[in-house]
């Protein structure tokens, strides 16, 4: 009798559910300084796609473990780690352009506040 370990379904389980999946960064459909400030930079969010074609369909039982380690996992980790980075980098820059350039930022209201009090002096 075939004895399957329960580790090993949950890991093919996975793989099958995350199989060809991929993590893309896209500009936001909300710009919340947009209305308040021009600015050069967009915020950017997380999303995911699915590869539809790509799988481990074919590939014979010797290379179906390196086929589901290759789609299952290090496709979506390395897309979500990549992708992840980039948003997170352009999401921190625009906040940046939002504080140095707008007239609502901290550095601008900091300079404003520091010319009131060389003025009254």
């Amino acid at each position: 009798m075939l004895s399957i370990q329960p580790k090993l379904i949950a890991i093919m389980l996975l793989a099958v559910f995350v199989s060809s999946c991929a993590f893309v960064p896209e500009v936001s459909s909300t710009q919340h300084y947009s209305a308040n400030c021009k600015m050069f930079t967009k915020k950017l969010m997380l999303t995911t796609i699915r590869a539809d074609g790509v799988g481990c369909a074919g590939h014979g039982q010797a290379n179906a473990e390196a086929c589901l380690l290759i789609y299952g996992i290090i496709v979506p980790a390395g897309s979500f780690v990549i992708s992840g980075g980039i948003v997170l980098t352009t999401n921190t820059l625009h906040w940046l352009e939002y504080q140095g350039s707008c007239d609502d930022g901290v550095i601008l209201k900091s300079v404003e506040k520091l010319k009131n009090t060389f003025n009254k002096s």
